[in-house]
């Protein structure tokens, strides 16, 4: 086998290689995104629950309170309608001037009370409303929730086992690889951004950084002879099999 053979071949391993990193970086990426949204519409749940539980407790405290508020006017109509009873029993002035102050404060109260209970009435309709809209909106949320928890599940494990059929096939590509030549992608990989080592030349421009090639340079990388980097991005230069013309 030649120089340039070889070199070549060299190349299309690295190539081979990063393309297979470059697929199992996306894939776990995809997955991390993935992840994230399902945990952000979980959240959105929880929250959605949270506000319709204490809209319910509103409520519940609104009903209670109109029991009180009846019970006390019930009570209050009843002394009123007691002291109707007392009023002819009364012979002195100050004894009739003190009920009908206090007839006066119970009919006050008693305006009050039905006040109230006309606001409490008006508030339980328009919380009973919100609640109502809010469990409709609960109910859809779920719902997608459920069929994009289902679809996450069924795509994390395909790109699971695309990431094992990844890796498998990685380890059996090493095997071609000169371990100093390895060393030096996984080096060169981890401090490239993206983690790309190796790009294309595509019609006289790095395919990475889509800058345009000193024509010399372009040369070089058809020649063959040794490995050649874009002056622009560093990346290591190759040219596919059947692309030079």
């Amino acid at each position: 086998m030649s120089g340039d053979q070889s070199l070549q071949e060299t190349l299309s391993l690295i190539y081979h290689l990063q393309s297979m990193d470059l697929e199992g970086q996306r894939l776990r990426a995809q997955t991390e995104m993935a992840t994230a949204a399902i945990q952000t519409e979980k959240a959105h749940l929880e929250s959605l629950e949270r506000s319709l539980e204490i809209a319910k407790e509103e409520l519940r405290t609104l009903e209670m309170n109109h029991q009180k508020i009846e019970t006390d006017l019930k009570d209050t109509e009843l002394l009123l309608l007691e002291g109707k009873k007392r009023q002819k029993d009364l012979k002195h002035a100050r004894d009739i001037q003190a009920f009908l102050s206090e007839a006066e404060f119970r009919r006050d109260e008693k305006d009050r009370m039905e006040e109230e209970i006309i606001a409490n009435l008006e508030a339980q309709s328009s919380l009973a409303k919100r609640i109502e809209s809010l469990e409709a909106d609960l109910a859809t949320k779920k719902e997608v929730y459920r069929q994009e928890t289902d679809r996450f599940a069924t795509e994390t494990e395909e790109r699971k086992q695309r990431i094992e059929e990844i890796e498998k096939a990685r380890k059996d590509l090493e095997k071609g690889f000169d371990e100093d030549l390895l060393e030096t992608y996984q080096r060169l990989r981890s401090s490239q951004k993206n983690g790309q080592v190796i790009t294309r030349v595509i019609d006289g421009a790095c395919e990475s950084c889509r800058i345009t090639l000193p024509p010399r340079t372009v040369t070089e990388v058809k020649k063959r002879k040794q490995i050649m980097s874009c002056q622009y991005c560093q990346r290591w230069l190759y040219i596919e099999d059947g692309k030079v013309s």
